[in-house]
């Protein structure tokens, strides 16, 4: 259902407000690069600072924009079951292919409570990719867990955002039916597709859509040469999106190309001067490396 080069699109702001505009010029381009899906009010989204009618504006736009062309995913992670519950339904209701969905952070459930939060989600009728970030919500879902929601009928797939790359071979040897598999963290997406990954779900991809893009047809047809060369001239581009905290360098990282303001909701804060620098310099050495490698 659900494959390739995903973004975990940006949400832009100008003078404080969303900047719809901005919006629908980033989703045509992403479709015009060849980006396989877009989650829209993630993390990188800054999702748990948008107010509740302009989360709605948010996806609205993104689905109105891709017009169907490509999957459109919505982040649906909140603290409550109940909370939680009343995005997923948001979500399908307005259009929505799936929604993306963190196990429930701060409260730190027991690995009981994290299955019936999923099991209330999957009643709703969506599309669930389960989220695995523990450094951001303080539990994890282990391989058993990960095995045990997998037999809901609506889970479908996980984005998984740790270093542990064993897990996708566990998870893929003990889960028999359709189910997908997405690296969270662009550092490690390359290594995650050699262990049986079926794409990632990357910051990365705001800025370089068509590289990221051009990466996963790579390794589908399995041309060696242009993963690696990609892979390996994407990596220092990758660690510069982390340099200070998400998504306050990839959003300036994009200001620098003309789509939008780097502007971000407190308590986020635009990037510090030497940070740029780290972007800038980041971004010139991956396009000058792309660009001898074409010549």
């Amino acid at each position: 259902m659900f494959s390739g080069s995903i973004v975990a699109l940006i949400t832009p702001f100008r003078n404080g407000q969303i900047d719809l505009e901005a919006i629908k010029k980033l989703v045509h381009w992403h479709l015009q690069e060849g980006t396989h899906g877009i989650v829209a009010c993630g993390s990188t989204g800054e999702a748990t600072l948008l107010t509740k009618s302009e989360r709605r504006q948010v996806i609205e736009t993104i689905i109105e924009q891709a017009q169907g062309r490509i999957p459109v995913i919505v982040g649906c992670g909140a603290p409550s079951t109940r909370e939680s519950l009343e995005l997923v339904r948001e979500a399908k209701d307005l259009g929505a292919n799936g929604a993306l969905v963190v196990t429930p952070y701060y409260v730190k459930p027991m690995a009981e409570g994290i299955y019936q939060h999923f099991l209330a989600l999957n009643d709703v009728g969506l599309p669930i990719l389960l989220y695995n970030h523990p450094t951001r919500t303080g539990s994890t879902l282990s391989v058993d867990l990960v095995v045990r929601l997998a037999g809901l009928s609506n889970v479908v797939g996980i984005k998984d955002s740790c270093d542990d790359l064993t897990r996708v071979i566990k998870m893929r040897s003990r889960i028999k039916k359709e189910f997908a598999y997405f690296s969270g963290d662009d550092p490690l997406s390359s290594a995650y597709l050699a262990q049986g990954g079926d794409g990632f779900i990357s910051v990365t991809a705001n800025v370089t859509p068509g590289l990221c893009s051009q990466l996963m047809t790579a390794w589908k047809k399995r041309d060696y040469t242009t993963f690696e060369h990609l892979r390996d001239v994407l990596l220092p581009f990758h660690e510069a999106m982390f340099v200070e905290s998400n998504p306050s360098p990839v959003k300036y990282a994009i200001s620098t190309l003309g789509y939008c303001t780097e502007e971000v909701r407190l308590p986020m804060v635009t990037l510090s001067d030497a940070s740029k620098k780290i972007v800038r310099e980041a971004y010139a050495e991956l396009i000058s490396s792309v660009k001898e490698k074409a010549a």
